[in-house]
């Protein structure tokens, strides 16, 4: 692995291992359980909304273990 690669994965462990990354990431479960109850959606569109919003914060909370993965 090269040395830029290398600093790039160090500076994403230190920001996982922050206090702020573990609020961030119980904030984040917290929206996912919210915009999951999709009894209120009235239309497709809106469904697709939420879909995609959905999508970005299961990325971002999978962000952690994509990263170790990735690394290994």
């Amino acid at each position: 692995m090269n040395k830029e690669l290398e600093n790039y994965y160090n500076a994403r462990f230190d920001l996982f291992a922050s206090q702020g990354w573990k609020d961030l990431a119980e904030d984040l479960q917290g929206m996912i359980e919210n915009y999951a109850d999709i009894s209120k959606i009235n239309n497709v569109e809106d469904l697709y909304i939420r879909k995609g919003q959905l999508d970005i914060l299961n990325w971002l909370i999978s962000l952690k273990e994509i990263s170790e993965q990735a690394y290994e």
